[in-house]
Parts: C-alpha cells; structure tokens; sequence
C-alpha cells in the first residue's frame, strides 16, 4: 500500500523534474538564441559593407565638389527652415563616415571574430541595417540636387527612411547590449556603436529640416512653419531623453546638443530660439545624468557600464557555467 510519504516523495521528485524541464528548456532556447548571434557573419554581408560604404563616400563628394549639379549649400540656402543648422554643424558626418570607415574595415578584416566573441555579436546584429540607411542617405543626396516640384516630398521620405534604418539598427545594438551586458572593447564601441548612435541623433534633426521643407516650399505662413519646428525640436529632445534613459547613451544626447546650439546661432525666430536654447539644457542635463549613471551604475535603467569597463567579455561561456551550477544544484550535486 502506498503510504502518504510515499505519495508526498513522489509529488516533490515530480514537481523538481518539472523545473529542471523547464530550466534546461529556457537555457536551451538562450544559447540558441546567442549561437545565432555569434556564428561568422556571411562574406556576402562583409563585402556589401564595403561596396556600400565605398558608394556612399563617392557620391557625397560628388554632392560636395558639385559633380552632381548645385552642392548641399546652394541648395540649403534657397529652402531655408526654422531648423536649418548653421554650417559649421555639417562638420559632424565627417567624424559620422569616419567611424563608419573604421567598422567597415575592421568588420571585413578576419582578425577579432573568435568564439563567443563580442565582433561577430556585434557585425551581425547590424546587419543590413547600414546599408539601407546608406541607401537612403545616397537617394536624398541624389534627389536634393534635382529641382523638381516632387523633390521635396521625395527628400523627406527618403531622410526619414535613413533615419528609421540606422535607428531600428540602433535598437537592434540595444539589444545585443541589454542581453550580454557592457562591451569589454573601446574599438567596438567605436567602429559600431558611436557611428549608430551618432548618425541616429542627427538624421532625427536632418529629418526635421526635411519634413519643413515641404510647407516651405508651397509657402505656408512663417508663423505656421515657426511654430511647426518648435514641436518638432520638442519631439526630438523627447526621444532623445527616452534613448538616455533607457539605454544612458551619453553619445545621443551630446550630438542633439550639437545640432541644437547650431540651429539656436542659424535662427533668428524667438520662439526657435528659445525653445532651442530650453532643449540644449535639457539634452545637456540629461546627457551628464545618463554619463553618471553610467560610471556609477544600478539606479535604473537597462544600460551598462561605459565600454572597456564591463566584465561580460565572454557572455556565453559565464551563461553555461551559469546553466551547469544550475543544473548541479537542481540534481544535487
């Protein structure tokens, strides 16, 4: 006859297999997951990286030396907005294709992709996504030259499809981030995650001036397009305010404040002025709060420490010791 501890050792021997079942389920389904992510980035991604970032650098110095007609200036100057940056602030794509050029090297380079190594995490959840905002960046630069009556309806699509490619791409960085934790090398953070970052924050803005663009051109009333750029400067600043709570990308905030202290010095509107200069302290105190949080980490937030601090070199290999301390623990050993 089965007595009543008999029953009650079964139900416990039961209820333990249970959730080991389901521990090494989750475990499972995790290193999956981070196989897909460490495995070697195709060779068909790594050369198109190449071709693209090759194109894109081609046509924009054609843009600039005006092999493709008027030059971004002359074009600028004849579809002024009220969130059009002084020139100085155009200065930010060459640090922009700079860094992009150091990822594009190092990425096709064989050096760096290891076993459960941060490079090949990294090169694979960028993806595509550079070369679709590349795509988008050429296509504008291509159409800005061309005077046509759909040119600036045209342009505006296509910087905001540059600003949604590197941005989705961005939050796919996030991601490989929140998942195995801070990076442990400075030379990733800069040839993948700062151009991101840096090119996401100042397409939010080229993307502003575009979508002005369009009531520009069929003349709207100035107060209306004035008051048109004050909201869009505020929905910057809180998207801006989002990424460096989320995520303290310090990086983000700065390069608004760039922009912002550009358009605050090319405008001469009082209300852009003054809703500039309330968003340069905002972005400024919100960039130097995501900085501290960053040194001094565990008052909220998904993001890690700064690059090279962290200690999640080898995120895989701290997940299986992980799963077999688990897994010894839950049979006893």
């Amino acid at each position: 006859m089965i007595t009543s501890t008999s029953l009650r050792t079964c139900c416990w021997l039961r209820a333990r297999l249970q959730v080991m079942q389901q521990s090494v389920a989750g475990h499972a389904m995790d290193l999956l997951a981070n196989e897909i992510r460490t495995s070697l980035p195709p060779i068909t991604l790594r050369v198109t990286n190449v071709i693209g970032y090759v194109i894109l650098i081609a046509v924009n110095i054609a843009a600039s030396t005006g092999l493709l007609g008027p030059t971004n200036a002359e074009i600028s100057a004849r579809h002024p907005t009220p969130l059009t940056p002084a020139g100085w602030a155009f200065s930010i794509w060459g640090i922009i294709f700079a860094l992009q050029g150091l990822g594009t090297v190092y990425q096709a380079m064989p050096q760096g992709y290891t076993p459960d190594g941060w490079k090949q995490r990294i090169v694979n959840s960028v993806g595509y996504g550079w070369q679709i905002g590349w795509f988008f960046e050429v296509a504008w630069q291509i159409a800005f030259t061309i005077d046509a009556p759909a040119s600036p309806w045209i342009c505006m699509f296509l910087l905001i499809g540059a600003f949604l490619g590197f941005a989705i791409t961005l939050l796919s960085l996030f991601r490989l981030k929140d998942t195995c934790g801070s990076l442990s090398s400075v030379l990733l953070y800069f040839a993948f995650f700062l151009p991101t970052t840096l090119n996401t924050a100042w397409l939010s803005v080229a993307a502003g001036v575009g979508i002005l663009i369009v009531p520009e051109s069929y003349n709207w009333d100035e107060r209306h397009v004035e008051a048109f750029a004050v909201v869009l400067i505020c929905l910057v600043t809180a998207l801006g305010a989002i990424v460096m709570q989320m995520e303290r990308d310090t990086a983000y905030g700065l390069t608004l404040v760039w922009a912002l202290v550009a358009v605050y010095g090319a405008q001469s509107s009082r209300a852009v002025r003054i809703t500039a200069l309330v968003c340069i302290a905002v972005n400024t105190l919100l960039s130097t709060f995501s900085l501290l949080r960053r040194k001094h980490p565990g008052g909220g937030g998904r993001g890690g420490p700064s690059p090279g601090t962290g200690d999640a070199g080898e995120p895989l290999r701290q997940q299986s010791a992980s799963f077999k301390r688990k897994t010894d623990s839950d049979q006893g050993v």
